[in-house]
């Protein structure tokens, strides 16, 4: 049951909104929808995050002060913990966000569209972003709310932050591989899931996949559909590396058939921070770099 909770809550995180046709093709272009009945009119001072992903990026872009309501699962920076709760993410307390009186809400494309019609129809300014599931999109979310609240310099600072880190984590992967003669990519393995309930993973088209990537890996997980992925494939496939939520790794490693794994014996499974792999942030670089970090200087490749 744990595990089913959290591939529901992955699901959630990167499922989409079901709007008009009209505004869904809007937000194919612009990667955002905002309110059309109630505009947004000026720098919003007073605002309203439904996702953790936005609510650590307001926190990035040195617009944590203006939070003024956040959702239950958005912990991370710990300032957090002295904003106001609305709730959940496609649960949140409307009546709550509107008593807030924001001047904008923010959202990602989880936010149903009667959810963000309540919203709208308050004459509160709403806006919902739609996950590209790569870091381009996750740039694209940093640059325009960089835009809105008037921190364009910062959100380009951040934007280049991460990208200088990106090319500099490639050349130092790329020297250890050469220096080791490698040619290939080693095949990686990441846990979503695990026992009695079904093996999961991250298919292709997901973060944790261009994660994955860019970190000079091979998913071995690519073609899984709609997160499962059978112990007879993992079996097959034999990943190099697996990595697994650091809170779920001990157990993983001592839990029959998988200490049957060859990276198991051979003690290449390594615990991570859930939440650098599943949500869109600046954060997301530490993943790639810990992730290439390891794959790259491994004594066996």
């Amino acid at each position: 049951m744990r595990y089913r909770n959290i591939i529901l809550l992955i699901v959630i995180l990167f499922s989409f909104l079901s709007f008009s046709c009209q505004k869904e093709n809007k937000m194919k272009e612009l990667n955002y929808i905002i309110s059309e009945k109630a505009p947004l009119k000026k720098t919003p001072m007073r605002v309203v995050s439904v996702s953790p992903a936005i609510t650590e990026i307001m926190f990035y872009l040195d617009c944590g002060d203006r939070l003024i309501g956040r959702t239950e699962f958005c912990n991370y920076p710990s300032q957090t913990k002295n904003i106001q709760s609305i709730g959940g993410i496609n649960n949140a307390n409307l009546e709550m966000i509107i008593a807030l009186k924001p001047d904008l809400v923010i959202t990602s494309s989880i936010f149903t569209k009667k959810m963000f019609e309540t919203i709208e129809n308050a004459s509160i300014p709403i806006m919902s972003f739609q996950e590209r599931n790569s870091i381009e999109g996750m740039y694209e979310i940093i640059e325009i709310i960089g835009g809105i609240m008037d921190k364009e310099a910062k959100a380009q600072e951040i934007i280049n932050n991460v990208k200088d880190r990106l090319s500099k984590i490639k050349q130092e992967r790329e020297k250890n591989l050469k220096t080791k003669g490698v040619t290939s990519l080693p095949k990686v393995y990441y846990v979503v899931g695990f026992g009695a309930g079904g093996d999961f993973s991250a298919g292709k088209d997901t973060y944790i996949d261009e994660i994955i990537h860019l970190a000079g890996g091979y998913n071995i997980a690519k073609e899984s559909i709609n997160w499962s992925f059978s112990k007879e494939e993992l079996f097959a496939k034999q990943p190099d590396f697996i990595f697994v939520r650091k809170e779920d790794s001990a157990i993983f490693v001592n839990t029959h058939p998988y200490n049957e794994l060859n990276a198991v014996k051979q003690n290449r499974v390594f615990g991570i921070e859930s939440r650098l792999m599943d949500i869109q942030t600046p954060r997301t670089i530490d993943a790639i770099e810990y992730i290439s970090n390891i794959i790259s200087t491994a004594s066996h490749l």
